[in-house]
């Protein structure tokens, strides 16, 4: 306190500057090059850069030269108006200030509300700015053991009343990252209907927890549509379009009548009037420009599944990691916490040591952003994580019985804060001299945002993500803490980690894997691997076939042919097939050898019955009898449901001349395919026509297209067509042929994978990062089964065609997500199509069982399915040869899944011992 009485200002009490900030101001200033920022609520791209959205570079490009000119006291006419499509009717201002005006105007509006429940935790800011405005501020407890505390929450929710507002997160609550179920919401949305509170949705973080704005806003269109409710829905474009600085958002208000429209939009615009004039317009021009432009609002729906995307790969890295160094505790809290937020649960002793000695930032409620982690940090960050942890024991905190605020250690002045009083080890400090104490605080509220301000609305259709800014906030009362501490913590064992999805691998399965894996893993050994494969799949005078080499036969069956092929016989094949159905599979895709595959680079042709075939003309062709041979002998071994993937170039080089010339191969080849559909029909199999070298790859399609005009037609997609990710052109190629399934009225068969013609493809043709493979793979995946694609959806009043959709993929975030997507449809009867789930046998183990752990008994368990190949081991060396390189091209995948197995190999030789 000033004690100058000659000042006006002497009794002003000074007020400690925001955590959160005074994080990033430490971490700032760190010249460490291992620094990590996790404490800021920002999105960073995989480099730790800030990430300008495409989507709102190609806004600002459209906006320039629009001029700075003052807005109208309710904001930027366009911006309102693009906004009504995601809101029914709205205006608009920004993030903090949308909901201080939604608390203004229920003041001015004479609504009687008086009190305002939080919970406890939340933001930082609904304490301070509603108690700011005269609310009686109630806390509801909302956090325990981990998880949302359904129970409690809805207890002190029913005591609420007419008198009442409710502060709800819509999703991806700030700072746990737990939210309620959809039948939990349900629970809660009726008691708020029969307390007759109003309720106040802080839709900071749509879009980042599913990647849509309109999956993650479903909570507010049942309270609105479904339950009539009325309501206020604040929201913020800063995260969800990094307009960060600009202050873009809106509040808009839900009335029953809509007559009173007029009055309630008259006290916002009084309300902001009031406290900011009009709002700034540049970001609200960016704003307007991405919503209300078809194409940039297609890209900034991929934006959010970019981000999104990434986010949740980063809270799967981090536990995969944490398992793999059997950090003690159980972590598998951070991978149900949803959102960019994770709570680690871990004490001040804790943070401080990560940040003093491993410099790493983070709030002091234990709270880290999931953005400032990318694969050149995430190691390292479980690594000191785990030694933490380790050296500095603690019990972690998950609940939110008491609270604190700030630790000032002597060691390094740094300002901490807690939402608990946290049981500290005095070993801890007596080892580490760490004297610190507990003192009162609280935070100024700054910058006040506008944007544009808002009016009444009788319906809720899908709302735009929005972003709030984090200011931390806490008060209470003084505790001193010091070396002669007592250890007020009390040992509760760790809850029991959920079994590993590795632990229903034979042990000889998990040790050729482990083996093949080593390899794999590393490319000082993937490399001569490589050239080895390389030289037997090309046998010539002085490298016999495998077949006729018993000495390379006996090395390579047991090995890499186990791991990735089911058998050189039909008989040793159906026990592969037995044996997976027996460990829970669907059933088997199964493909027979013979390929070709054409080498861009070389212009050379690769594979079994090339030179059989070379320089034939006529009408009968022994090679694609050949193919149709083996073909209809595995359709033979096929049962019902199992899958047929077939490699049309097996047939030769009549029919691969025929698909490099973008033409449907010879009437021979036709009529096996004829033959094949109609017998994988009678037996309620299914035909997956791979994707092949692009040089072939468009003739490939024209027979895939015919096949599914002619047996895709009872509403069941017996034919699938492939559909590589990585190529630039898929989605075009994807759109056509959806606009031909819905003029011919046949189901498409959509098998989604990444690709696996690295090394033969043309690389123009092909994305320039993973990264954007990746994005690509989800945004088709997703909008699939959201039946949103191109034109087609119910966004653009354009009729979905029927789809069946199959997901080959090894990517563990692409896969949960998908399945997660499509439970969540399923269960709130939203449109979506049927899926199923694949992957390689002997290649993502962990995937494909963590898949079968999924399985509930219902109706809508994930249908997983193991890809082999059969055929003798010299006809299978080009398949393991693709196998190899995609491994090559994968590396991160490969070694977690290297990790995995050895944790697993660990896990079983303790239990042993």
């Amino acid at each position: 306190m000033n004690t100058d009485s000659s000042s006006f200002f002497g009794g002003a009490k000074y007020i400690p500057p925001d955590p959160i900030f005074e994080v990033t101001k430490r971490y700032l200033a760190d010249t460490d090059p291992k620094k990590v920022n996790l404490g800021q609520g920002a999105y960073r791209d995989e480099n730790g850069a800030p990430w300008i959205l495409p989507s709102v570079r190609a806004a600002t490009e459209l906006i320039a030269g629009c001029g700075h000119e003052y807005l109208p006291i309710e904001g930027l006419n366009t911006f309102r108006d693009e906004a009504a499509k995601l809101v029914a009717t709205c205006q608009s201002i920004s993030g903090t200030g949308s909901l201080l005006l939604a608390g203004m105007a229920l003041k001015k509006a004479d609504t009687g509300i008086k009190k305002v429940f939080i919970t406890d935790p939340t933001w930082s800011n609904h304490d301070l700015l509603f108690a700011s405005m005269g609310y009686e501020v109630n806390k509801i407890p909302y956090f325990k053991k981990g998880e949302f505390d359904h129970e409690s929450f809805v207890n002190v929710l029913k005591t609420a009343d007419r008198h009442s507002a409710i502060i709800l997160h819509a999703c991806a609550h700030n700072p746990t990252g737990c939210d309620p179920s959809r039948e939990q919401w349900k629970e809660i949305a009726a008691i708020i209907k029969d307390t007759g509170a109003f309720p106040i949705f802080d839709s900071a973080y749509l879009g980042f927890n599913s990647g849509s704005f309109d999956e993650d806003a479903w909570i507010i269109r049942y309270m609105v549509e479904d339950l009539g409710l009325e309501a206020a829905v604040c929201m913020s474009f800063a995260k969800s379009m990094g307009l960060y600085g600009e202050r873009v958002g809106l509040v808009a208000c839900v009335t029953k009548a809509p007559e009173t429209a007029r009055a309630l939009f008259s006290l916002l615009q009084n309300s902001q009037r009031a406290t900011v004039s009009n709002p700034p317009v540049y970001g609200a021009r960016i704003a307007a420009a991405v919503l209300g432009n078809p194409e940039i609002a297609n890209q900034w729906a991929q934006d959010l599944i970019t981000m999104s995307s990434r986010i949740l790969s980063m809270r799967k890295r981090l536990y995969s990691e944490l398992l793999r160094l059997e950090t003690p505790g159980d972590w598998s809290h951070i991978v149900k916490q949803n959102g960019m937020f994770g709570y680690t649960g871990i004490s001040p002793a804790q943070i401080v040591e990560l940040e003093v000695k491993h410099h790493v930032y983070m709030a002091n409620t234990s709270r880290i952003s999931l953005a400032g982690l990318n694969e050149g940090n995430v190691i390292y960050f479980a690594k000191v994580l785990d030694e933490v942890v380790r050296t500095i024991q603690y019990r972690p905190v998950l609940d939110h019985e008491r609270k604190c605020d700030m630790i000032q250690v002597q060691k390094a002045p740094y300002t901490l804060s807690s939402y608990r009083l946290i049981d500290i080890d005095q070993n801890c400090f007596n080892r580490r001299h760490y004297c610190g104490k507990i003192s009162a605080m609280s935070t100024v509220l700054r910058n006040t945002p506008s944007t544009t301000c808002s009016a009444a609305l009788t319906t809720i259709r899908p709302l735009g993500a929005a972003m709030l800014p984090r200011i931390r906030k806490t008060s209470l009362k003084q505790v001193r803490l010091s070396s002669t501490s007592r250890h007020l913590a009390t040992e509760i064992p760790a809850s029991p980690e959920p079994p590993s999805p590795l632990a229903a691998l034979p042990t000889r399965v998990l040790l050729r894997s482990i083996f093949i894996n080593s390899i794999t893993s590393r490319p000082n050994l993937l490399r001569p691997s490589l050239w080895v494969l390389s030289k037997l799949s090309t046998p010539g005078r002085f490298m016999p076939s495998v077949d006729n080499n018993i000495l390379l036969k006996w090395i390579l069956k047991p090995t890499f042919y186990k791991q990735f092929c089911a058998g050189e016989t039909g008989a040793e094949t159906q026990a592969t097939m037995k044996h997976l159905k027996e460990m829970g599979f669907r059933g088997t895709i199964l493909t027979y050898a013979k390929e070709i595959v054409f080498d861009h680079a070389t212009g050379a042709q690769h594979g079994l019955g090339v030179a059989t075939s070379e320089g034939v003309d006529t009408q009968w062709c022994e090679s694609i009898e050949a193919w149709r041979a083996g073909t209809v002998n595995t359709v033979e071994l096929l049962g019902e449901g199992d899958q047929l993937a077939v490699k049309l170039t097996g047939a030769g080089a009549l029919v691969t001349k025929a698909f490099a010339e973008k033409k449907l191969p010879p009437q021979q080849m036709m009529d096996a395919l004829d033959e094949i559909s109609t017998k994988c029909k009678e037996r309620g199999a299914y035909i997956l026509v791979d994707a092949e070298s692009q040089h072939f790859q468009w003739g490939i399609m024209l027979v895939s297209m015919y096949l599914m005009k002619k047996y895709n037609t009872d509403g069941i997609a017996t034919i699938y067509n492939t559909y590589q990710a990585y190529l630039k052109s898929t989605p075009d190629t994807l759109a056509k042929h959806l606009a031909a399934a819905a003029e011919a009225k046949f189901t498409l068969g959509l098998k989604l994978v990444r690709g696996a013609y690295l090394a033969s493809d043309e690389r123009c043709l092909i994305h320039d990062t993973k990264q954007n493979t990746d994005d690509a793979y989800d945004s088709i995946a997703q909008g699939a089964l959201r039946q949103e694609i191109g034109k087609f959806g119910a966004k653009n009043g354009v009729p979905f065609p029927s789809v069946n959709l199959l997901l080959a993929s090894h990517n563990k975030d692409s896969v949960v997500a998908a399945h997660h997507l499509h439970q969540d449809r399923l269960r709130a009867n939203l449109p979506t199509v049927p899926v199923k789930f694949a992957q390689l046998q002997g290649m993502s183990d962990e995937v494909s069982f963590g898949l079968l752990q999924l399985k509930n008994g219902s109706s809508s368990d994930p249908e997983v399915y193991k890809c082999s190949t059969w055929g003798s081991v010299g006809e299978c060396l080009a398949y393991l040869m693709r196998r190899a390189l995609e491994n090559r091209d994968a590396a991160s995948r490969t070694r977690d899944e290297y990790n995995a197995l050895k944790a697993e190999a660990r896990r079983r030789v303790r239990a042993f011992f």
